[in-house]
């Protein structure tokens, strides 16, 4: 199945970004309500482009290569 999500909003940094809440990239649902949200930064060397993708962290986690995990910690 394939997930369409929505387009990043423009934003001029990290920092804005992480006050808006994106779709979970695995299921395509709404985090807006999630208390495991994450935020995915992405770029590649070379190239000024980023990639910003909100996730459940339990999801990201089903997906994650073994070895590697995301925990959530409130501050």
């Amino acid at each position: 199945m394939l997930i369409t999500l929505p387009l990043m909003p423009n934003a001029t940094s990290p920092a804005d970004i992480m006050f808006q809440r994106l779709a979970c990239c695995v299921c395509g649902r709404s985090t807006d309500d999630a208390d495991d949200h994450v935020l995915l930064g992405i770029s590649a060397p070379g190239n000024p482009a980023e990639q910003w993708l909100g996730a459940h962290a339990e999801h990201l986690n089903g997906v994650l290569a073994r070895g590697f995990s995301v925990e959530v910690h409130k501050m």
